[in-house]
This record gives structure tokens, sequence and C-alpha cells, in this order.
């Protein structure tokens, strides 16, 4: 029986990674965290029967204790490090919507669980930190991203030495065929294949996401900027490739949906049946791939920039897109602010190499530097 510890659980991933976990035997969740939507948090825990919850808003904390008799319940940051250190859970999944839970994963590898994970901030931020970790501890970190999944499944029992590149996916957001003047934020927030939250489905008609998973992709994989391309690809079924040094390329193709990368994360290398919707591949009348526009969509460059500098550029990137995303939720800036944001706090920042809370420091600076230009 694998014991598992959901980070997220309220979100689109944990209610996917529920559903996954329903679906399959020998999986058993033994802690739920979520940030602050505490009533379907609650709803999870009476039907789960969890052993540990967490509520990251402490104003709940006390509203969850009185509704979950016989379930320890913990609060804040540090009561998601104190749930993943007091669980006998062998099986993390954080899908957190943020960096939030960056020390609940260092005690998850510190303590040699599996980690499947779909927050891609945790390792845009602190990468080079984590995987140092992963490294000396021998553990597994499966990506949970469609597309990083998909590389991770054409790479599986190959040789890194023979492999020339990796091409990233992308299904090219709201305004791959559309212009982006005057840019109404109900236009930003229609997906044109996936159901996702608010902050990332902005980051994919910015196409930061992109930029983000090619970041996340060079700590997953070890590999240079170089030999990390992006392609346009709307119909999303190829969810990514691997090309090698012989010039063939290897691809994953499924249908859009996030219980299957969800689902090989936990089980990996074993493969099961799924509730997902088979791919009908003779039912596919194209599949087309073009080059990204990197003038239209500048939050690429920024990216790739940032992780040509390294240190602590990442992170301020990934915080000050992750401030000047709120403001424009809040109307308090228009779209194509955002990435001239992004740019004036990376052009103010100079990268040092630190630890993770010089890191997280960094990150605030960005966030503050973010608000005080609006």
């Amino acid at each position: 029986m694998k014991k598992v510890i959901l980070l997220g659980s309220t979100g689109s991933i944990g209610c996917n990674a529920i559903d996954v976990m329903n679906s399959l035997k020998g999986f058993r969740i033994v802690g739920l965290a979520a940030y602050t939507n505490h009533g379907l948090l609650l709803k999870q825990a009476k039907e789960i029967k969890p052993d540990l919850v967490t509520i990251v808003k402490s104003k709940f904390y006390n509203h969850l204790k009185d509704n979950l008799k016989g379930i320890k319940v913990y609060y804040g940051e540090e009561g998601i490090t104190e749930m993943v250190e007091n669980s006998d859970a062998d099986t993390i999944i954080c899908a957190l919507a943020s960096s939030l839970g960056v020390y609940a994963i260092l005690k998850a590898i510190d303590r040699k669980m599996r980690v499947c994970l779909a927050t891609k901030e945790i390792l845009v931020s602190f990468g080079e930190l984590i995987m140092q970790r992963v490294k000396k501890n021998r553990v597994e970190v499966i990506p949970i991203d469609s597309e990083h999944s998909a590389i991770y499944q054409c790479l599986e029992g190959r040789d890194m030495k023979d492999l020339m590149r990796i091409i990233l996916t992308a299904s090219g957001g709201p305004f791959l065929n559309k212009p982006m003047k005057r840019v109404k934020k109900s236009d930003v927030l229609k997906h044109p294949v996936w159901k996702m939250g608010t902050k990332i489905t902005v980051d994919s008609a910015t196409m930061m996401n992109k930029g983000l998973e090619v970041i996340e992709a060079h700590h997953l994989f070890g590999l240079p900027a170089e030999k990390i391309d992006i392609v346009i690809h709307p119909e999303a079924i190829c969810h990514s490739l691997v090309q090698f040094k012989d010039g063939s390329l290897l691809a994953q193709l499924s249908t859009p949906d996030m219980r299957l990368p969800i689902q090989y994360a936990l089980t990996a290398p074993q493969r099961f049946s799924s509730r997902s919707k088979c791919l009908e591949i003779e039912k596919v009348k194209s599949l087309t791939f073009q080059t990204p526009d990197f003038k239209k969509f500048p939050c690429l460059s920024l990216a790739y920039e940032a992780l040509h500098q390294g240190r602590s550029m990442p992170a301020v990137l990934n915080a000050a897109n992750a401030a000047a995303v709120k403001l424009f939720l809040e109307d308090k800036i228009k779209f194509n602010d955002i990435p001239a944001i992004i740019a004036q706090i990376m052009d103010k920042h100079v990268p040092k190499t630190g630890n993770i809370e010089d890191y997280i420091q960094a990150e605030k600076w960005a966030k503050r530097s973010a608000r005080s230009l609006v």
C-alpha cells in the first residue's frame, strides 16, 4: 500500500489526483493540504479520512479542527512541513500554486519519498538547491506537468549522451492567432484547451508558463538552455518530444487530460488502465507545429535570459511574474504591462548565489518592486 501526501488538494491538479487514486488499487491518501479553500478541504477530509490535514490560512484552523475529529490538523506553511515530518507517507504530490511548500519538499526528499511534482515554481526558484538534495538522497522526482511527463517518458531507459535536444510543446494560448491590443481579462482567461486556475491561465496567455517550463526542464533533465526548445502545437495532442543525435524524434501523444501524467507519476514505471479517454489516432486529422513568436510573447525571452543568468535571477523572474499577474487580475495593470514590469525588475536585480532563504528574500524583493511600479 502506497501512502500519499497531497499538497494543493483543492486545486485542479489536486482534485484530479484524488480521482486518479480513487481509480487505482494500492494507494491511500494519508495527508491533505490546501491554501485557503477550507470548505472543499473539509469535504475531502471527511470523505478520504486522512491521518493529517493542513490549512495554510490559519484563520480557518479552528473550524477544521472542530469538525475533523480523529484527524490531526496543522496550519501555516510550517504546518505543511510538520505534516510531512510526522507522516508515514512514501509519496508526496506537490500541486500548490506557488513555491510555498519548498521546505516540505526538502523534508520529503530527506525522508526519501517519491516526489510527484506539479508545482513548477519550486524548481524555477530553487532548482539547483533542490536537485542537489535529490542527488544526495537518490530520490525520484517525477514531473506531473504534461510536457515534462512526456519528456520523462520519452527518455526512460535512454542514454542521455545520445540526446540532441528536448522540445516542449505549447498550445499557444488564446492569442496565438489574435492581436494583443486592447485585451480584455475575459479573453485572457479563455484557454482554448486546458481548464486551469486563473494564474496559470494568464501565464499561458503570456506564454510565461512555457518559459517557466524551460527552466524547470533544465533542472529536471540536467540540460543547458541551448538544448531546450519550444514549438507551438495548437492541437495539444503531442505533449512534447525528444530528438537524438541521429536525428530521430520520439514523442508522447495522448488526449489532453491531466489525469494521465498524474497517474504515471504515481505508478511509474508501471502502467495501468485509466479513466482518461484513449486517443484514437486514426481520427486525428492533423498535427501542426510552428516556431513561437518571441517578439509577440516577450516573456519567453525573459525566461531564457533568467536561465542564462542563473543564481537568484530565476527566483526574481518567477516572483515578478506572480506579482504582475496578480496586479492584472486585480485590474491594476493592463495585460501587456506584465512583461514590461518583469523586465524592469530583472534589470534592477544583480543575481547572487545563496541558500533557500536568500532566494526567498529575492522573491519578496521582486514582489515589492512590482507593486511599487504601479
